[in-house]
């Protein structure tokens, strides 16, 4: 597996056209690594996520979740003062885009640009944490995050693996 290079801040405000997102054939298995990515990312950042849940329906809907650190977690945080430059808001929201990164890095997709995907929650919350710095629907902005979780995932992939086997087993990780 190629590793991906952290990205440059530079990059922060260049407009990139946007990619689709890849499917994955096992629903599952996209589910389970989806929300290891999420966790991984987390953990990367410094939090520690109580756990993560996959879940199929009668229909065969597989649907995921990673859980939040209590509130508390956040409360006990300094503040980081001002990001004029958006690098903090940017790298933050490589948790939203973890769950994506980790669908790419599963499916042996190189990543050829930010990819918009603007129905889903993860897009929308990384969305609402860039939209301050950058406005709406930043191509750059999104563009670093999701290159900043592909490059914390590429080199923590067994650490992802872990997660998804133990969702996959049993459907919930916990820490």
């Amino acid at each position: 597996m190629k590793p991906n290079p952290y990205p440059s801040t530079a990059t922060l405000r260049r407009m990139q056209p946007w990619q689709t997102r890849p499917k994955l054939p096992d629903p599952q298995r996209q589910a389970a690594v989806h929300e290891a990515g999420h966790i991984i990312v987390m953990r990367w950042i410094g939090l520690l996520p109580p756990e993560a849940t996959i879940t199929t329906t009668d229909d065969g809907r597989v649907s995921g979740e990673a859980h939040w650190p209590a509130r508390e977690t956040f409360a006990a945080l300094p503040d980081p003062g001002p990001d004029e430059s958006g690098v903090l808001a940017a790298t933050a929201a490589a948790v939203f885009h973890a769950g994506l990164a980790a669908e790419l890095i599963e499916a042996g997709a190189p990543w050829a640009g930010p990819i918009h995907y603007a129905d889903a929650t993860d897009y929308q919350r990384a969305e609402e944490m860039l939209r301050p710095a950058f406005g709406s629907h930043a191509s750059g902005a999104h563009a670093y995050a999701q290159r900043v979780a592909l490059h914390v995932l590429h080199a923590r992939w067994a650490d992802v693996e872990a997660v998804a086997s133990e969702l996959l087993r049993c459907g919930r990780w916990r820490a």
